[in-house]
């Protein structure tokens, strides 16, 4: 570990007991509903020898589709389907509660396009050495993959990256919540930044009915559109090439789960050696089936009469809290009624929502890792974008 705090402790725990169910439910012969996708993603991680013989196959298909991308719209397209699948994008694409009414969701569009962590590691001495072991790191995985000319292409990546981080803003301008909410329509994006093919960017991800967008770095919408519509389609596609098979890696044979762990975990991060297998297992699940993880995890460890002693005990607390505002000398009349009003709109969420997350439109095979996590991605983002056409869930819960 790089670090290791109270939490980690607790996370150590959380780990060990969700071992135990997927691993119980991997063990289950025909077993149905989320315990058969739990244990079947979890069964295509752990076992090694079909990710060995497989080795690079998972990325035949997409990397082909990246060649195949000839024009900047092409490219355009690419980057807004990443959201639904292994890849990356000049700009981040989520969905949220958005930041001046929490009762409706909106679709924000960030800055994005860096590998390191941040525009400091390509514009700063202090990070030098490690950028140039980016490089590097770059060069090798498109090698492992056969790419052409693999060295001046990672050249070129880091060239581009780094004018991207010129114009990327900073840390602390993107703290500021003002300067980073920046609504406006489709039409008003275009004309905000013109170099760059958003209708086409946005429909790839699902996205061409949105009317609002909520822009993050305004500014530097402009530019880095701007250096997009400069750097040759060769460089573009070698870019989208890299960070498919980067962010593919932890799912494919051990020369690439080493490779990538060498340089973000020992080189990045000073982690001295990779986590347990298992451990990245149960996290890969966790990360993707979140809901039917917790599912089967609270009927292990926190049955119907604990949470029910719970929001007892929470219920006993407002109460508490509700006399005791009403008997607050300090606070006038009207503040109080205020008070209490806002106490009265409180949600109470303990251990697990009373409706759960529905995954039966997911299909995950015991013996298919990479396309288990693709559909799994494309899973995910569906959900994100359809619940924009409803009110925002009060009982929303993510991932256990």
């Amino acid at each position: 570990r790089s670090s290791f705090d109270a939490f980690d402790n607790l996370s150590e725990l959380s780990d060990a007991r969700s071992r135990a169910v997927i691993e119980k439910a991997a063990a289950t012969k025909d077993a149905k509903g989320e315990a058969q996708q739990v244990g079947g993603l979890f069964t295509s991680f752990m076992d090694e020898a079909p990710l060995e013989a497989l080795d690079a196959k998972p990325l035949a298909a997409p990397l082909a589709e990246i060649k195949a991308a000839k024009t900047k719209t092409q490219i355009a397209v690419q980057m807004g389907r990443s959201v639904k699948t292994f890849g990356s994008s000049f700009f981040g694409l989520y969905i949220g509660q958005d930041a001046k009414d929490p009762n409706k969701y909106v679709t924000y569009i960030g800055q994005a396009g860096l590998g390191l962590p941040d525009r400091d590691y390509y514009l700063t001495t202090q990070f030098a050495e490690k950028k140039v072991k980016y490089q590097a790191y770059i060069a090798a995985q498109l090698k492992a993959v056969g790419w052409a000319n693999p060295d001046k292409a990672a050249a070129d990546i880091v060239a581009m990256e780094t004018e991207i981080a010129k114009v990327s803003w900073t840390k602390v301008q993107q703290r500021d919540p003002v300067a980073s909410y920046n609504p406006m329509s489709p039409a008003d994006l275009i004309k905000l930044a013109p170099d760059f093919d958003w209708a086409s960017f946005l429909a790839a991800a699902d996205l061409s009915k949105v009317k609002i967008v909520a822009v993050g770095e305004k500014s530097a919408f402009p530019k880095i559109a701007k250096i997009f519509a400069a750097t040759p389609v060769e460089t573009l596609q070698a870019w989208q090439a890299f960070h498919t098979v980067d962010d593919t890696s932890p799912y494919l044979s051990k020369r690439f789960v080493d490779a990538r762990f060498d340089f973000w975990g020992k080189t990045i991060s000073g982690q001295p050696q990779n986590r347990p297998r298992w451990k990245r297992a149960v996290s890969t699940v966790d990360n993707n089936l979140g809901e039917a993880v917790g599912k089967l995890y609270v009927e292990t460890y926190f049955p119907p009469e604990s949470k029910a002693k719970m929001l007892g005990l929470v219920g006993d607390l407002r109460a508490a809290l509700k006399v005791r505002i009403e008997n607050l000398a300090w606070m006038g009349p009207q503040t109080k009624a205020k008070a209490l009003e806002k106490l009265s709109t409180f949600t109470v969420k303990i251990a697990y929502p009373d409706k759960w997350r529905d995954y039966s439109a997911l299909t995950i095979k015991a013996d298919d890792l990479v396309g288990n996590l693709d559909r799994a991605h494309a899973f995910e983002w569906a959900f994100q974008v359809g619940r924009m056409n409803g009110p925002v869930d009060r009982q929303e819960w993510g991932m256990f």
